[in-house]
């Protein structure tokens, strides 16, 4: 994305206060909007300014490129979901119920376009070592967190695995879960939420047998309201 003759005014509408941020942060949400509707090779950054209610040079003078757009895009929310794991993992209820709730972080993560951001991303660092280094680094930073889970719970559910193991076969089906969520696989075929929902219920079962208590009834994740995503 080059930069145009029209940058001064940009320039120059920054030392006119625009310096707060707002403007950046317009824009970024624009680029979400239309990222998760239209993907990365469906959106221009000139259509990026126009949902943002600005100007093609302030897209160039905060960002430079759709690339770097994009990349600083997937940092923001990236940064914000890896936050929201750590305080899901460490507040105080069974792991059952952190389970549950990451289930239904993932489904917020593909209503908001998040999920299909990285995947895009994924297939952008193919041919793009920068954007693979971005990529891994996340997924780097997602494992390690999953992995101090697994440490801590896989002993007392009597799983004798190492937690790098169990969480490498975690993140593989995870990302294949995404995949097919995207490509319109739907839960009449792909059973995943029914599968993650067994898996919940099994925590819950150990966690129970453990206390010495009954299994209570509850409603499935499979089977609650958008419990299908295609």
């Amino acid at each position: 994305m080059a930069r145009d003759s029209s940058e001064p005014a940009a320039e120059s509408a920054q030392a006119g206060g625009q310096r707060d941020g707002s403007t950046r942060d317009a824009i970024l949400a624009a680029a979400q909007r239309l990222l998760a509707r239209d993907g990365y090779r469906g959106v221009t950054a000139r259509q990026i300014a126009a949902e943002a209610g600005t100007n093609l040079a302030l897209v160039n003078y905060y960002f430079g490129s759709k690339q770097n757009l994009l990349l600083a895009l997937f940092d923001e929310l990236d940064r914000d979901k890896l936050g929201r794991q750590h305080a899901m993992y460490a507040a105080d209820v069974p792991l059952s119920e952190k389970w549950r709730r990451a289930v239904r972080f993932y489904r917020q993560d593909l209503e908001d376009g998040f999920v299909r951001m990285l995947q895009e991303l994924i297939a952008l660092g193919y041919g793009n070592p920068a954007i693979a280094e971005r990529v891994q680094r996340h997924i780097n930073a997602w494992r390690a967190l999953l992995e101090e889970v697994a440490a801590s719970y896989l002993p007392e559910l009597g799983i004798d695995l190492p937690p790098r193991l169990v969480v490498s076969a975690l993140t593989s089906f995870w990302q294949g879960m995404e995949t097919q969520h995207l490509s319109g696989l739907g839960e009449e075929d792909g059973h995943f939420f029914e599968l993650l929902d067994l898996v919940g219920d099994w925590l819950e079962a150990r966690e129970r047998e453990r206390a010495g208590t009954s299994r209570p009834t509850r409603t499935p994740e499979s089977a609650v309201p958008g419990g299908e995503v295609s």
